[in-house]
């Protein structure tokens, strides 16, 4: 009998634990912000994937007839969509085999992004030989191997085009590898036609995807097309092979079966969602997983054991350039088969003229068109529905906007910098048009958003960043509404302290000093607060952000942020 009384306040207590909001539930201190290191499995055996033309055939076709006649598409967008899953309690990405957090968590100098990712050392003097290549299609492009045995795929601008293509490589690569994406290592580099030799078992991937035999007749075919300088020198795109062992591309969609990693569907991934932002600012209209590559990082030699990276690849979609050559005007504002756009042509009877029709090219060949007047974030769309961006909520917007805003002038001209632009004017205007991009993105992922981020807390001292205020989206003088909140578990919350402030920054050490003298020991039991914050407009509240808060001893740690949208 006793033992059973004695059972009903510990059944109560876990009661009342199961009941807590999520964000009072361990881990409470710093190291929930970092995701777990991924398990070590043998190297996976690899997925039957479909051929190119049927990936377009589906994306283009089948998969936007299913959304159209899926009512529970209807329903998830009309309560505001699926949330994302791979996102902590401040929602944000951690570090993982998908995504690492770089400019978004810290600075990084202009000539670290210019440089762009890994140790890159450049081809060995010498002779490069070729030992295969592919001389047909979009992008035709070589295997190289120098005479320290380093291999490099190198590909070529259109002739029409000069800098075009790996102009457009270069910087998309630049910026994604800042926003926290894992890119392969390339650089831009001239090579001299002599360097450039025939192995005698060089082969190439014919039209029908056979490979054969390369002649030398084949070789200079394509190298007397690509337009060489008077110096007999070629620009070229020289890129290293990723880390790893190659498993093939990734989908937007569903999981990886013989990954015991990979347990989120990606379409559920903040990361690949947000990525439409990304997209949207420098135009890479082709997102789709042939552009993306899987590789198996082997840890445990002994034993064979590692885990699977994904990288995204192959960004010479991105600017004003489309593969081998540059882009069409519709591009970025209409998809390959835009189902829409078709059947606002036809109730039209053919009179609908699209504004983008009037779009022209800049002068500079290396730039062509890329422009940020008619561009308009919510009517982007890439050449082929991307399931990931179809997911994309409000949430998953503002985070990688959150990240975009880090992103200043100096940071987007280091990116182009790294590109070696012969002609400054190109260079400049690339720059200017992405800045005025990002200005339309920011204003429109920051709507109904009240934007503080970073909270930084040292001490009792909270402060966070306003990116409005940061970036000039917002040209008023803030104002901002504070509430502090004490929340209690066996009794009702108690506010502490409310008013208005000039700056999103308060220090609590006050507020706290004057429970503990007149409750000694209050916080061992409640130790957790919400700061909640609004900024007013016109002495209205706007939305609010809550920031809850464990204390912990003489400091304060963050433990979960919720961001209220209008």
């Amino acid at each position: 009998m006793t033992a059973r009384r004695a059972s009903i306040p510990a059944c109560a207590v876990a009661a009342l634990v199961a009941c807590s909001p999520t964000w009072k539930r361990p881990p409470h201190d710093e190291r929930f912000q970092r995701a777990a290191a991924p398990a070590l499995h043998p190297r996976p055996i690899g997925e039957s994937l479909p051929t190119d033309w049927w990936d377009r055939m589906t994306s283009s076709t089948v998969q936007p007839l299913g959304n159209t006649l899926s009512p529970a598409r209807y329903v998830a967008a009309a309560a505001g969509g699926r949330e994302a899953l791979d996102v902590n309690r401040l929602g944000e990405v951690p570090d993982s085999t998908w995504f690492a957090n770089r400019i978004g968590r810290r600075v990084m100098t202009p000539k670290e992004i210019a440089r762009g990712p890994g140790d890159w050392i450049e081809p060995a003097p010498g002779p490069l030989t070729v030992v295969s290549g592919k001389l047909e299609g979009a992008t035709p492009g070589l295997v190289l191997r120098d005479t320290a045995g380093r291999v490099y795929f190198v590909k070529f601008d259109p002739p029409a085009f000069r800098e075009l293509s790996t102009g457009a490589e270069i910087v998309a690569q630049r910026l994604l590898h800042a926003a926290g994406y894992h890119v392969p290592e390339m650089q831009v580099t001239e090579l001299a036609l002599e360097r450039i030799v025939l192995h005698p078992g060089a082969r190439q991937r014919n039209s029908y995807r056979q490979m054969v035999s390369m002649s030398q007749r084949d070789l200079d075919g394509l190298l007397s097309n690509l337009n060489p300088g008077p110096t007999r020198r070629l620009r070229a795109l020289l890129s290293r092979e990723t880390r790893g062992r190659s498993l093939g591309p990734f989908s937007y969609r569903g999981v990886r079966i013989d990954d015991p990693n990979d347990r989120i569907p990606h379409e559920r991934r903040r990361s690949l969602r947000g990525l439409w932002v990304f997209s949207a600012w420098f135009n890479n209209s082709d997102v789709r997983r042939q552009n993306t590559l899987d590789t198996f990082i082997e840890v445990d030699r002994r034993r064979r054991l590692g885990y699977v990276r994904h990288h995204l690849i192959d960004f010479g979609n991105s600017l004003g350039a489309s593969g081998e050559r540059d882009k069409y005007v519709g591009e970025g504002y209409e998809g390959e088969f835009d189902w829409a756009a078709m059947g606002r042509r036809i109730f039209g009877f053919g009179l609908r003229y699209d504004d983008w029709l009037g779009l022209r090219r800049t002068p500079y060949p290396s730039v062509a068109i890329f422009e940020s007047e008619m561009f308009e974030p919510e009517r982007w769309r890439p050449s082929y529905p991307n399931p990931a961006f179809d997911e994309a909520t409000a949430r998953d917007t503002f985070w990688a906007a959150a990240i975009l805003a880090r992103m200043d002038r100096a940071a987007v001209e280091a990116a182009v910098a790294g590109a070696r632009y012969s002609d400054p004017r190109a260079a400049r205007l690339i720059t200017d048009v992405l800045m005025a991009r990002r200005a339309k993105l920011l204003r429109h992922a920051f709507a109904g958003f009240l934007p503080l981020v970073d909270p930084d807390v040292r001490g009792y001292r909270v402060d966070m960043t306003d990116l409005e205020v940061k970036t000039g989206t917002s040209r008023e003088a803030p104002r901002y509404r504070f509430a502090v909140r004490w929340n209690r578990s066996g009794r009702g919350d108690r506010e502490l302290e409310r008013g208005d402030r000039a700056t999103p920054s308060i220090d609590l050490a006050g507020a706290l000093r004057r429970i503990q003298e007149r409750e000694p020991g209050a916080f061992a039991d409640d130790p957790f607060l919400t700061l909640t914050w609004r900024r007013l407009r016109g002495g209205e509240p706007g939305p609010r952000v809550d920031l809850h808060l464990r204390v912990v001893g003489d400091h304060l740690v963050p433990v979960a942020l919720w961001r209220e949208r209008d």
